[in-house]
C-alpha cells in the first residue's frame, strides 16, 4: 500500500492507544520514516537497531549501492505512540524496561526480506494487546497470535467472526477505544496479568528516593538514646510524632532546623525555659506517651 490507501489503512486500524515498529533500513529510510509516522499519527519514540552477522550466510562480494559512503551492516525498526501511556498508571498496557534497543542477529540470504524473530519477541514483551497486525507479511511471517496481511501469502484461513470472539468478554463485549481513552486492566484484548508476574515486573525509582536514603543514613549515623528518638520522632517522615509534640507545645523546636538536638530551645506546656531536670521530665513523659 502506498499514498492516501496506506494513510487511510493505517488510521483506520490504529487504536488509542497504539503501537507501530517500522522497518525502514538505513541512511534516506530513517528520515522518510519519521515523516510517516507523523503523517499516520504517531510519535517516534524509539529506534531499534538490528546489527547483521553473516557466519552463515557469508558472501564474496559487499552489498552496498551507488548512494553509501560506508558498507551498510544494519537496520533500523523506529518505534511509534499514538495517545498517551504512562509506566505509573498503565503497567497493564506496557512493560518497560526489559528489552534492549540493539538485536544481534544473523543477516537473511540475499534477497529475502525475513527480520529477526527477536523483533517479535521485544514487541509481545513490550505491548501487552493481544491485537497484533504485521503488514505486507509473506508466508515466512506467518506467527500465532498475529493476524498476518499481504499480496505475499499464498493461503488465508481468516475468520473475522472467530478473531473478534478473540477479544470480547463473558458477554460479547469488545473494547472498542476512541476518545483518547485508555482501556482498563479488566479489557479482554489485553494479557492477563498475575500478582507472581507484577513482583517480577521492573519498578520506576520512587520520587525522592535518593532523598529519603540519605535521610536515613543521617539517622543511622547519630547515636541512639532518648534524645536521638525523639528528634528521630519528630522528622518530616513522621507526621504522627509532630502532632503528639504539637499537643505538647506550640513551637517545637526553636533550633535552626527539623534535625537539631531536642534538648535546646525546647519548651513546656506553659511557653517558659525548662530547666534540665525538667527537660528530662518532659521528654520521658512524651515518651512513654507514643509508646503506649
Amino acid at each position: 500500500m502506498t499514498g492516501p490507501v496506506a494513510n487511510a489503512a493505517y488510521i483506520a486500524i490504529a487504536d488509542t492507544p497504539s503501537f507501530i515498529f517500522l522497518w525502514v533500513g538505513d541512511g534516506l529510510g530513517l528520515e522518510q520514516g519519521r515523516q510517516c509516522l507523523k503523517k499516520w499519527g504517531f510519535r517516534r519514540c524509539e529506534d531499534i537497531c538490528w546489527v547483521k552477522t553473516n557466519k552463515t550466510n557469508a558472501t564474496p562480494g559487499l552489498r552496498h549501492d551507488s548512494h553509501t559512503l560506508f558498507q551498510r551492516s544494519k537496520e533500523h525498526c523506529l518505534m511509534g505512540i499514538k495517545g498517551t501511556v504512562r509506566r505509573s498508571t498503565d503497567g497493564h498496557i506496557i512493560h518497560a524496561n526489559i528489552d534492549t534497543d540493539v538485536i544481534i542477529a544473523e543477516e537473511p540470504p540475499y534477497g529475502s526480506t525475513a527480520k529477526p524473530e527477536d523483533m517479535y519477541r521485544i514487541i509481545e514483551h513490550f505491548a501487552l494487546g493481544r491485537r497484533r497486525i504485521e503488514l505486507f507479511g509473506e508466508d515466512h511471517n506467518i506467527r500465532s497470535g498475529w493476524l498476518t496481511v499481504g499480496k505475499g501469502l499464498s493461503s488465508s484461513n481468516f475468520n473475522s467472526e472467530a478473531y473478534v470472539r478473540n477479544f470480547s468478554d463473558k458477554d460479547g463485549k469488545v473494547w472498542q477505544g476512541g476518545g483518547g481513552r485508555n482501556p482498563p486492566p479488566e479489557a479482554p484484548h489485553l494479557v492477563l496479568t498475575t500478582p507472581e508476574i507484577e513482583l517480577l515486573r521492573p519498578k520506576s525509582p520512587m520520587k525522592n528516593q535518593q532523598q529519603m536514603q540519605q535521610q536515613s543514613a543521617s539517622i543511622s549515623l547519630t547515636p541512639s538514646n532518648s534524645t536521638n528518638k525523639l528528634a528521630t520522632l519528630n522528622s518530616p517522615q513522621n507526621p504522627n510524632a509532630i502532632g503528639l509534640n504539637q499537643e505538647a507545645s506550640s513551637s517545637n523546636f526553636s533550633g535552626p532546623g527539623p534535625w537539631a538536638p531536642p534538648a535546646e530551645g525546647f519548651k513546656g506546656r506553659e511557653g517558659g525555659n525548662m530547666g534540665p531536670d525538667d527537660r528530662q521530665m518532659e521528654i520521658t513523659e512524651i515518651l512513654n506517651l507514643i509508646e503506649h
